[in-house]
């Protein structure tokens, strides 16, 4: 069974803007991931990202917490790119490819790791939508979709 691919500004909503406008949905949706209802994944580029933009609030104990709890905290798989060795597999050209469809280097990245794994992937979800669409062989669609 494939996995929905979850991009990092469902977690950043999650986790650092409980009254957003769009938080219940998000809230929705991710519920549906931590009881297994969905399917979920993300990229260690995601992880890192989310824990980059909290860095500036987060201790470095609630830091630390957040990266080594994220896959059971969320329920789901962290992609990671790597080589027969286990060593992260970073394709420069790849990346390169994927930032002239108009990404920025951490976008590229995610995109460098979901058509990695377009093979275990149903679609790509994100708030941002609109940005991803016709960038990634897999689907793009918002929380509200599901």
């Amino acid at each position: 069974m494939k996995r929905l691919f979850i991009d990092s500004d469902l977690f950043v909503r999650d986790l650092r803007y409980p009254r957003d406008a769009r938080t219940a949905i998000n809230s929705r949706f991710l519920e549906r991931v931590k009881k297994g209802t969905l399917r979920g994944a993300t990229s260690i580029f995601n992880v890192l990202e989310v824990c980059g933009i909290l860095s500036h609030n987060y201790s470095v104990s609630q830091l630390t917490g957040l990266y080594a709890d994220f896959c059971s905290h969320y329920r789901l798989q962290v992609f990671f790119p790597a080589d027969e060795d286990g060593g992260l597999q970073y394709d420069i050209a790849k990346i390169f490819t994927q930032m002239q469809k108009k990404q920025s280097l951490g976008d590229a990245q995610i995109g460098y790791v979901v058509e990695r794994f377009s093979n275990q992937i149903s679609s790509f979800v994100s708030w941002n939508a609109a940005h991803f669409v016709g960038k990634f062989s897999v689907p793009v669609v918002t929380p509200e979709h599901f």
